[in-house]
């Protein structure tokens, strides 16, 4: 009888820890449950094979969970369970779990000589269990290749990674072969192979799902989610992220390994505010559970993200953190990575010196990583001879190499060099070069990867070498160059956009492999683009104004010809002053003016107009189109020169105002206002009621109107109707994404409209005028090249003008103003007079210019 108690127990005890292990793929809180059972069944004192089973099991739950610590404790009592029961293969199976947990906390050196002296160990046990030593083994060689990945030894790391995937697949074990086509898929994302990666990875999902691995299957998604961005899909990597969420929610360090790629994918759309806020919870969450590589990685992404948003102390410190942690764990793509960029970022070109010429005597740096410090001492050093050398001496390795990205910085710094001695065409010549190689980089998944920089970079310095020759051909290049720059910027982010969802439950109703199939057509689809052609010099007049360092330049272009000049120190002191003017507007938005005027906006006319009066005092009453660039994007330019505005007398023989029905030569079709077609989009809420009253007053000024309000205002309404409309007015809540413009959003009645999506072709503009009533429809961007937003988006799909504003209006003055334009509309003007008459309407009643110079009207050559 007592027999028969303790084979039943001997079996329950095993159906129990079998079925426990086999819910480790795909059901952590049950597999818990089984083993809490289990462990109530088990003989303390004399079960100790069931025990080791167990105890191994429960630390590799614990590992699941990000519990580094439970796993430790785990695997050191399943090791001493099986020595007790004189087990030494399954003790060594033990150990190997204990490795496991040092390859996530990322002691990776210590993991590749701890797991060496186990397979000796192994090799001297496999006589008596050849299928566990062949298990053994398998696992062995799995954690020596991901080890030597991480210490940048990916030739080793290939290696042992075949040896598992032929030990697995000799063992038909399906589980295995998905688990090493997941980490042989992140190295060759390292690697920079992302399209063998990316089918690799999915590979290794389709296993996992196939052998009901649904967690395995879940992990996959975040490398996969990196491979793309990789490959030029950033916004398909977030979407996936977004997704994947509440699968990853069981697995500890599922949620950070899920943030942390997150915000290398938002950097690569340039979202850098959001990807610092992720980055930190990763690091956070990475930092709780003891993971330091991750940790490492976390804190490098948020540097990058630091530098972006201008805050260099906190980069900095993130950098040094990232170069502490990823040292001590042998991480050293990620040190070498931190290394390059404190570097970089250094203040002092002695402290540049000293920081590459210690990277440089590490005899521990890979190649690539050797290359670039030799490239930034030779641009960071005085002595032009040991430059000179250092170049030669990067030349020859570049080559050997093969490496697009450093051949751009090689040519850059040669050209520097040739700038310094005087030499300004060979230089020019070098750069032109430079520009030319944007369409052979590769995207490589360095965090701090800097192509699209390095090529504005490029472009910029061209710029400055162009100015300094001086000469007539010279500076007409430079105008063309930096419309060019404005230009380029367009196709990279609207690739990015592809994919990119506002409404967050149409992306959570997609299936995470539907998304992924199509984001995997669209990464297979990209195409390098070849730098627009450089444009021809319009007749003019025209005013182009473009942020170089601490100075401004600027091209007034007349009657075909380009006139150059340089305002030392305005790029400096006017994004001071945009950032003072900005605090003025939030100040007067919460207790009102106690002004009429506004220091800020005059000190901006000093920097910016007054220095060029001699160039535009005789242009006349023409309209002059201003083309911003960076911060400058947010200066209200029509305000400052207004024929009729309070700033346009300071220049010299500016003389009175035009009369308003002269003002814009252009007439069109605005000279017959009874005929004029208007479509209506307003789309009215508790929060924007004046919305419904501006529909009301357009329809009672025009008497051809359209209005369509609420649940009629949709985008296909806009798309269809505006076929049939001279003008276009859309009063709705705006959005604006000042990492990526593209995503800039009005809500209609059917939901969110991107700019994007504006310009994918569906919405013909052509020649009608557009008029945004939205918060942020006129904002752009001042870390950009070009001012992408939902006016340019407009003009980009072929509206004559768009009318929107620069910062947030009072709904009632906003509703004031637009009564005054209707009515000059009404009346025969133009959209450009209309609106300057309706400026100044609203300023004899509200005299601060926060009230009245919001509204801009921007057209192409704007």
């Amino acid at each position: 009888m007592v027999v028969e108690v303790v084979d039943a127990r001997e079996h329950a005890l095993t159906r129990l820890i079998d079925e426990a292990e086999v819910l480790r793929r795909s059901d952590l809180e049950g597999c818990a449950v089984l083993l809490d059972e289990a462990a109530a069944l088990a003989d303390r004192e004399h079960d100790h094979e069931h025990r080791g089973r167990l105890e191994g099991i429960r630390g590799g739950l614990c590992l699941d969970r990000g519990d580094l610590l439970g796993a430790i404790t785990g695997y050191q009592l399943s090791r001493m369970a099986w020595l007790a029961a004189g087990r030494s293969l399954e003790a060594r199976e033990a150990m190997l779990g204990r490795t496991d947990v040092m390859l996530a906390a990322g002691e990776y050196a210590d993991v590749i000589l701890v797991v060496q002296r186990i397979l000796t160990g192994i090799e001297q046990g496999s006589a008596v269990d050849e299928e566990l030593a062949t298990r053994l083994h398998l696992t062995a060689h799995q954690q020596l290749g991901s080890a030597h990945a991480a210490t940048g030894d990916l030739a080793s790391a290939v290696r042992h990674f075949d040896l598992s995937d032929d030990l697995a697949r000799r063992l038909g074990d399906r589980y295995e072969v998905a688990r090493i086509a997941l980490r042989r898929g992140q190295v060759l994302v390292a690697d920079g192979l992302v399209h063998r990666a990316i089918e690799l990875l999915c590979d290794a999902r389709r296993e996992a799902l196939a052998v009901g691995a649904t967690r395995l299957a879940a992990a996959a998604v975040v490398p996969i989610a990196e491979a793309l961005a990789a490959a030029g899909s950033p916004v398909s990597a977030m979407v996936l992220l977004e997704r994947v969420g509440p699968e990853l929610i069981e697995l500890g360090s599922g949620l950070g390994e899920r943030d942390r790629a997150l915000a290398e994918a938002q950097l690569g759309v340039g979202l850098a505010e959001e990807a610092y806020e992720r980055g930190r919870a990763a690091r956070d969450a990475f930092w709780a559970s003891g993971r330091i590589a991750a940790c490492a990685r976390a804190e490098l992404v948020c540097a990058v993200a630091a530098q972006r948003l201008g805050r260099t102390d906190l980069a900095r410190h993130a950098l040094t953190a990232a170069e502490q942690l990823a040292t001590e764990c042998g991480d050293v793509v990620v040190r070498d990575e931190a290394r390059i960029l404190l570097a970089r970022g250094a203040e002092q070109r002695d402290a540049a010196q000293l920081l590459l010429g210690r990277l440089l005597q590490d005899d521990t740096v890979t190649d690539t990583t050797r290359v670039r410090a030799a490239i930034l001492l030779a641009r960071a050093t005085r002595d032009p001879d040991d430059a000179e050398a250092r170049i030669a001496a990067a030349s020859a390795e570049v080559d050997r190499l093969g490496q697009p990205e450093l051949r751009l910085e090689l040519r850059m710094v040669r050209a520097r060099r040739l700038q310094e001695s005087g030499c300004t065409k060979q230089a020019a010549e070098e750069l032109r070069a430079a520009c030319e190689m944007g369409h052979l980089l590769v995207q490589r998944p360095r965090i701090g990867g800097r192509h699209g920089g390095l090529l504005a970079e490029a472009s910029d310095q061209l710029i400055d070498v162009l100015l300094e020759d001086g000469g007539h051909g010279a500076l007409i290049e430079a105008w063309q160059r930096v419309s060019s720059a404005k230009a380029s910027a367009f196709a990279t982010l609207r690739g990015h956009a592809l994919g990119w969802q506002v409404d967050e439950a149409a992306v959570s109703a997609a299936d995470v492999d539907s998304l992924i199939e199509s984001a995997r057509r669209r990464a297979g689809t990209a195409r390098p683009t070849a730098p627009p052609d450089l444009p021809p010099v319009p007749e003019g007049p025209a005013l182009e104004l473009y942020v170089s360092g601490a100075d401004v330049i600027a091209f007034v272009i007349r009657e075909g010809q380009v006139h150059v000049r340089r305002l030392p120190g305005a790029g400096r002191e006017t994004a001071r002053l945009v950032a003072a003017w900005q605090q003025e507007c939030h100040l007067v938005s919460v207790v009102g003016a106690t002004s009429a005027t506004s220091p800020s906006l005059d000190a901006l006319y000093g920097q910016l107009v007054l220095p060029l009066e001699d160039l535009l005092a005789d242009v006349g009453h023409d309209a002059v189109p201003v083309a911003a660039h960076r911060h400058l994007l947010g200066v209200p330019f029509d305000a400052l020169l207004d024929v009729g505005g309070p700033w346009h007398r300071q220049l010299t023989g500016a003389g009175d105002p035009c009369p308003l029905d002269l003002a814009d030569a252009d007439a069109g079709p605005w000279s017959h206002p009874d005929a004029l077609r208007v479509l209506v989009l307003a789309v009215p809420d508790d929060q924007a009621p004046a919305i419904a009253t501006e529909a009301a007053m357009i329809a009672a000024t025009l008497v051809r109107s359209e209005i369509r309000v609420g649940a009629a205002a949709t985008a296909l309404a806009l798309a269809r109707r505006m076929r049939s409309a001279d003008v276009v007015h859309v009063a709705a809540h705006g959005r604006f994404h000042a990492g990526n413009p593209l995503f800039s959003a009005l809500r209609l009645g059917d939901g969110w409209l991107t700019a994007a999506e504006l310009v994918d072709g569906r919405f013909d503009m052509r020649g009608r005028v557009v008029v945004l009533s939205a918060c942020g429809s006129g904002r752009a961007a001042d870390d950009l090249q070009r001012p992408i937003g939902l006016a340019w988006a407009c003009l980009s799909a072929g509206a004559a003008g768009v009318v929107a504003s620069l910062w947030p209006v009072d709904d009632a003055v906003t509703v004031t103003l637009m009564a005054r334009f209707y009515e000059r509309i009404a009346a025969g003007d133009p959209p450009r007079t209309a609106l300057g008459a309706a400026r100044r309407a609203v300023a004899r009643t509200h005299p601060h210019p926060y009230h009245w110079a919001a509204f801009r009207y921007f057209t192409p050559g704007s």
